[in-house]
């Protein structure tokens, strides 16, 4: 052990050379020592428990909570199969599927400020953005956008989760009365068309297909996580029906 010393004034000389120790001096140095030893004692036990959460998440169970995350933010979604064509006896197309993309402000939020900031940011890209309300909870931005306008909004999707790009399927049919009549109607869920009058309805199976599914990553505001969009089922056309009729005799009533 080293002798502690009084190292006081005049006294320093006499204390150095008879090595007579100050009580006070020694008691306060073990007091350190001993409060040193305890930090060092919670520092070591922090560091190993640190160490064997460390160990215990990254190694021992790293898969398990790997899957666990990823079920959190995995989401599985589906996407409708091209409906098939309908045509007359030669081949001529009579109805066929177009698809669009339209931009809306979902939820939007109260603040007015906020909307006009909003959609003056979006009228950047899209000019010609005019909103109109759907319901309490949606407004419409813009119909049929452009490839080119869409790569232009991508920043902006990422920056307000409440600005949507939405899928549009379009049943398109020759414009003639008797040929509307013949090939019916279709409505549109969001996610397939269903044929409910006329060829469209009879003809439902054939011309539907089968919806495929995808599986994403969203991040914290819902959104898709670029890269991490994966397909687990293809989806399957539907049929394209031939009528036995031409379009002469649709239109002409020798059907």
């Amino acid at each position: 052990m080293i002798p502690c010393y009084v190292n006081s004034g005049a006294s320093f000389k006499n204390t150095f050379e008879t090595g007579s120790l100050n009580p006070n001096y020694c008691g306060g140095m073990k007091t350190f020592k001993l409060r040193l030893i305890i930090l060092l004692i919670i520092l070591l036990s922090w560091g190993g428990t640190t160490a064997g959460a460390l160990f215990y998440y990254s190694v021992l169970h790293r898969d398990k909570y790997l899957a666990l995350g990823n079920r959190l933010a995995l989401r599985e979604g589906s996407y409708a199969a091209p409906r098939g064509r309908l045509l007359d006896r030669n081949g001529t197309p009579l109805a066929w599927t177009e698809k669009y993309f339209d931009l809306y402000l979902v939820n939007p939020q109260v603040e007015q400020v906020t909307h006009e900031v909003l959609i003056k940011e979006v009228r950047e890209v899209v000019p010609d953005c005019e909103p109109e309300t759907v319901d309490e909870t949606t407004w419409l931005l813009k119909l049929n956008l452009s490839p080119l306008q869409m790569v232009g909004l991508e920043r902006l999707l990422r920056s307000y989760p409440e600005l949507k790009i939405r899928p549009r399927l379009e049943r398109i049919v020759v414009d003639y009365p008797e040929i509307r009549k013949l090939i019916g109607l279709v409505v549109y869920d969001g996610e397939a068309m269903k044929g409910v009058s006329g060829v469209e309805k009879e003809y439902d199976r054939e011309l539907a297909g089968t919806p495929g599914r995808y599986e994403v990553m969203l991040d914290r505001r819902r959104n898709w996580i670029p890269g991490t969009w994966k397909l687990l089922v293809s989806a399957a056309a539907g049929e394209d029906v031939h009528l036995k009729f031409s379009v002469d005799e649709i239109v002409g009533g020798g059907k």
